[in-house]
Formats: C-alpha cells, sequence, structure tokens
C-alpha cells in the first residue's frame, strides 16, 4: 500500500509542476492579449483618418510583433499541455492498476469471508475455544477481520474516485490543448493579414516620402522650442535652488562661527537638504516608476535613430512618445513641484515638474489641471493628452537630471 502510494506521489509531482508552469504562460498570454487588444483600438482609431501615417505604421508593427510573442507564448503552451497530458496519462495508468490490484484483494477478502460464514466456520471458530479468553480473542480476531474488508471498501472507494478526477483532468487538459491549437491557427491567420497591411502602408508611405521629410523637420523645430524652453526653466530653478542654498549656508556659516564648526564640516551641495532628500528618493525609484499614463505603449524610443522602415528617415527624440487612447490624462510619476507650464505650437501644452535635481516632463496636453508652484503627488492628474492631426493621442515624456537628458524608459517600471 504505501509503496503503490509513494508511487503516485512520485508521478503527480511532475503533473503539479506543469500545471503552475501552464498558469504562468497562460497568465503571460493573457497579459499580451489585453495589449495586443489595446494596440488594435489605438490603430483602428487612427484608421479612419484616409491617409496612412508614421503613426498607423509604427502601430501596425507592434500589433505584428505583439501577435508573434502570442503564437511564439501559444506554442509553449502547448507543449506544456502535451507534456502534462503525458504525466497524467502515466499517473492514470497507474492508478487503474493499483485499483484492479485493490478489487482484486478485496475480491478474494469477500469470497472467503462468504464461504467461512456459509459454512458455519466462524461461529465453530469461536464455539470451539477451550475457555472463554481464548473465545473473546477470536471473536475480537473476527472483528477485525469484519473491520479490515471495510477499510479495503473504502479505499477502494477513494481509488476510484482519484482514477475518475484523474480521468477528468486528463479529459480537460485535452481540451485546452485543442482550444490552444485552434487559437494559435487562427492568430497566424490575423498575422498573415496584419502583414499584408503593413505592406499596403509602407507602399503608400514610399510614394510621399518628401511629405513625410517634411513632416518630420517641422517636428523636429517644434522639439527644438520645447528643449531650449525646457532648458530656460530648469536653468532658473538650478540658480533658484542656488540661491536657496546659499542663503541656507551662510545662515549655517553664521551659526557655525558661534559653536566653532569648521567651514570643510558644512555642506558644500547647490540643493537644500528637502532638495537633496527628493532627489535620493526619486533616484532610488529608478526602474520602479508608475507610467504617466494607464494604458498605452511606448511607440518611439528615447534618442537619434533611423526609421526601421525608411532609411533616408532619422527619427530624434528627447524622450520617449507614449501612444495611447483618447481621453486618457497625464499623471505624475513621483511627488514634486509644478516648476513651469510651456505652451509650444505643435506641441500642445507642457509641464515641467521639479523632483530636486531632476525633472520630468509632460507635453502635448490639451489642457493642463496643475498650477505653477504647485506641491503634487505620485499619481496626480497633470492634464489631458491632446488628438494630433493624425488622430491620435501621444504623450511625450521626458526624465532630465539637471540639465542631462535621460532615457526615460530605464526609469519606468516594466510592463
Amino acid at each position: 500500500m504505501r509503496i503503490w502510494n509513494f508511487l503516485i506521489i512520485l508521478l503527480a509531482l511532475p503533473t503539479m509542476g506543469y500545471g503552475q508552469s501552464r498558469k504562468t504562460l497562460e497568465a503571460r498570454r493573457l497579459k499580451i492579449e489585453k495589449e495586443l487588444a489595446e494596440s488594435q483600438k489605438i490603430l483602428k482609431s487612427t484608421q479612419k483618418e484616409k491617409n496612412a501615417t508614421l503613426h498607423q505604421l509604427n502601430t501596425i508593427s507592434r500589433i505584428i510583433e505583439q501577435r508573434e510573442v502570442l503564437i511564439s507564448n501559444l506554442n509553449i503552451e502547448v507543449v506544456a499541455a502535451e507534456s502534462e497530458i503525458q504525466h497524467q496519462s502515466r499517473l492514470l495508468d497507474t492508478l487503474m492498476v493499483h485499483l484492479q490490484v485493490e478489487k482484486s484483494k478485496l475480491s478474494k477478502t469477500v469470497k472467503k469471508a462468504y464461504k467461512t460464514r456459509k459454512s458455519g466456520r466462524e461461529v465453530a471458530f469461536v464455539f470451539t475455544s477451550t475457555n472463554l479468553k481464548q473465545a473473546l480473542r477470536r471473536w475480537k480476531y473476527l472483528r477485525k477481520l469484519s473491520d479490515y474488508r471495510r477499510f479495503q471498501i473504502s479505499q477502494l472507494n477513494i481509488q476510484q474516485t482519484e482514477v475518475e478526477t484523474a480521468l477528468t483532468k486528463l479529459n480537460v487538459i485535452k481540451s485546452e490543448k485543442t482550444s490552444l491549437l485552434g487559437t494559435k491557427e487562427q492568430e497566424k491567420q490575423k498575422l498573415e493579414v496584419d502583414k499584408e497591411s503593413k505592406v499596403q502602408i509602407v507602399k503608400t508611405l514610399s510614394a510621399k516620402e518628401d511629405e513625410l521629410q517634411d513632416k518630420i523637420r517641422q517636428k523636429r523645430k517644434q522639439m527644438a522650442k520645447l528643449d531650449r524652453a525646457i532648458k530656460l526653466a530648469i536653468a532658473r530653478e538650478i540658480e533658484a535652488e542656488r540661491k536657496r542654498q546659499a542663503r541656507n549656508t551662510q545662515r549655517t556659516s553664521t551659526s557655525s562661527k558661534s559653536s566653532g564648526t569648521t567651514k570643510s564640516e558644512r555642506s558644500e551641495s547647490s540643493l537644500t537638504p528637502e532638495s537633496r532628500a527628493l532627489s535620493n528618493s526619486f533616484s532610488s525609484n529608478r526602474g520602479g516608476l508608475p507610467w504617466p499614463v494607464d494604458r498605452g505603449y511606448i511607440s518611439q524610443r528615447f534618442g537619434v535613430h533611423a526609421h526601421p522602415e525608411f532609411k533616408n528617415i532619422t527619427l530624434e527624440n528627447n524622450g520617449v512618445d507614449i501612444t495611447t487612447s483618447s481621453g486618457s490624462r497625464a499623471k505624475a510619476v513621483f511627488k514634486g513641484s509644478v516648476s513651469a507650464i510651456l505652451s509650444i505650437p505643435g506641441q500642445g501644452e507642457a509641464v515641467l515638474v521639479n523632483h530636486g535635481e531632476y525633472f520630468t516632463v509632460y507635453s502635448r496636453l490639451s489642457s493642463v489641471t496643475v498650477t505653477k508652484g504647485e506641491q503634487i503627488n505620485t499619481g496626480t492628474t497633470i492634464g489631458q493628452i491632446m488628438e494630433d492631426d493624425d488622430g491620435k493621442f501621444v504623450l511625450q515624456f521626458q526624465v532630465w537630471q539637471g540639465q542631462d537628458k535621460q532615457n526615460p524608459e530605464g526609469w519606468l517600471k516594466s510592463r
């Protein structure tokens, strides 16, 4: 009995592991499907415009990438399901063998008891005792045999239930595998449609590459204006902070002279203690800052890079473009104070938030819900994201350390 139970446990352990693995894969698939649905929603909203745009191309390219990842995940899920089916089948076979063995044992025990009882040997076994003590022992022995038969029956019922449960689970996994294969085939067909759509968009855009170049140059001019305005605002903040610290240092110096403290013992930082603490807190959250939008994805990355489809087009970004859906609002990624509210033609409103020596910028807003000098917290609504000429909603998000641009992707938590 113990050997059988030990063997069943050994066979069940890999199945438990595969089950956990499949749950992880399923959670990942659901996450990809959710992101894919959001991308498709955004693409559908921009397709209302008759003219093909670079944004449509970027979005369809992202959808293709997401669908390929989804298909890859489905492949792994199918393999995991097949492995679980094999393990579950072996467990079921073992349970069936165990059940048949126990049935055979019970059958022999019952037949023997029936023959003994029918022949009257049980009664004779007790009454042929030489004394009362022996008769009592023999009666107890017969009671134990009867209890053992009832125990065998109960164990047989348990094993029968285990077999039925294992068989049900096996059928469920087989059904799930069939469903996964069907979903995989559907996604492959959709992928081909998406790739064809991308080819058509590229073909349309290729015919008006000069026009695209003009739009990009115009956007660069707008971004350059925003860049200069941001640098000027940051410079003013740095200077104001320097003056505040200088006043603090002067007061500290006067106090130090009276207490005998040397100059080397005094802080030489250009930040006040409060700003230094805020900076350290912001810096310690690198890679863990919340996204400035509830839903969305990065449609253009930080820095200068060639367009993946048009080698003659160079893209440049001081931060990241986060494409989102209609009605989305920008939210502060960390506590701080509103340093400036800027208005740049073509880029809408922009808000600069001070986090000590760090700054975050939220631009392409149609309206702003904060005021200059306001103290805000993580998650505070900054403003409404505007709709551009192509019908898309894109937040331009930047991170600065002093006058140095940072790659925002390195600061935001992964999704």
